[in-house]
């Protein structure tokens, strides 16, 4: 790969968005007036390019604008502050980030099948935001890189971590 390929690009290469995407019908603006902040550009254009996605029927990743019924998900990320804040109430020990919307406050944009969280932590400039793990079985985790250098570091295999599952045969699909 050339070095000079973005990892969106990269990503794309290695596994290609469905055929036919599926994406919320809000704006980005109506979201960030929700949220109260934008999010970072390299995962908008993630959005944009695979819309709410299934990797290896393990990973969903969402497209966190207005759905058909008028659902934002500003409010889901509300709810999913309150849970992590009871959690990190109960096993603060276990449970090391802020809440959003805190100052730095974990704010998801992904999950698994077996309850773990992706998000960033809400830290500076948004497109600064790392990538942050909120897992069920293992320790927390902040890893220096924006969404899509993340995803192409663990499907190429170039990102080690024993808490990051294989995901070979690595497919894509829409995310109902």
């Amino acid at each position: 790969m050339s070095d000079d390929q973005s990892a969106l690009e990269r990503l794309i290469a290695l596994v290609p968005p469905p055929q036919d995407p599926l994406f919320a019908l809000g704006s980005w603006e109506e979201l960030f007036a929700g949220l109260g902040t934008r999010l970072p550009a390299d995962y908008m254009a993630f959005i944009d390019a695979y819309g709410q996605s299934d990797f290896s029927e393990w990973l969903g990743i969402g497209d966190p604008r207005r759905d058909e019924h008028g659902f934002s998900k500003d409010a889901e990320a509300r709810e999913m502050g309150d849970q992590y804040r009871f959690f990190r109430s109960q096993w603060p020990q276990d449970n090391p980030f802020a809440a959003w919307p805190e100052p730095g406050g974990f704010l998801s944009w992904g999950n698994t099948i077996d309850g773990d969280h992706l998000g960033w932590l809400t830290v500076g400039e948004p497109d600064r935001w790392p990538v942050a793990l909120w897992p069920r079985h293992y320790a927390h985790r902040v890893v220096d890189m924006t969404v899509t250098e993340f995803l192409w570091g663990w499907f190429s295999g170039e990102l080690v971590g024993g808490e990051l599952p294989d995901m070979t045969p690595l497919t894509c699909q829409p995310w109902m």
